[in-house]
């Protein structure tokens, strides 16, 4: 597991790095991942906690607004919507129109539904009912480490 973070227009966190790096090494013992994750640390609306990139099938955002404490379980539902973009479950066009295990989904791209419509999207509940699991079983990787 290669693990390659950078940066837009923001100085280099080293602890952000050590956490994403190890974090993101344990959550791929508990689920399947690319073999890179690139990882881009950046500002983002401090209601944005991170994305997905809509092209690059391993690529995600965590926002530098989190306090650091925040950062695994964020990092963990960012790489559920990895695995599910490298699984092939959930495709991303070059437009942002989504599919999901092969069915197009809508003609409007997530950033325009409401929060409300945006927690309903299959990919959304898909990541919340498997975000406490992954999460957990990463941890307990770790506490045996």
């Amino acid at each position: 597991m290669n693990v390659q973070i950078f940066y837009n227009n923001t100085p280099r966190q080293e602890d952000y790095e050590v956490i994403i790096s190890s974090f993101t090494k344990l959550v791929a013992q508990v689920i399947e991942l690319p073999e890179t994750v690139e990882v881009c640390l950046q500002h983002m609306d401090k209601n944005v906690h991170g994305g997905i990139d809509r092209v690059r099938m391993n690529r995600l955002a965590i926002n530098l607004h989190l306090p650091l404490q925040d950062v695994p379980k964020i990092l963990t539902h960012e790489l559920i919507h990895v695995h599910q973009k490298f699984k092939g479950y959930l495709k991303i066009d070059r437009h942002g129109i989504c599919s999901w295990h092969g069915v197009k989904y809508t003609d409007v791209t997530p950033e325009n539904f409401t929060y409300e419509e945006y927690l309903n999207l299959p990919w959304e509940v898909d990541v919340r009912m498997k975000q406490d699991s992954v999460f957990s079983q990463a941890l307990q990787l770790h506490n045996r480490a």
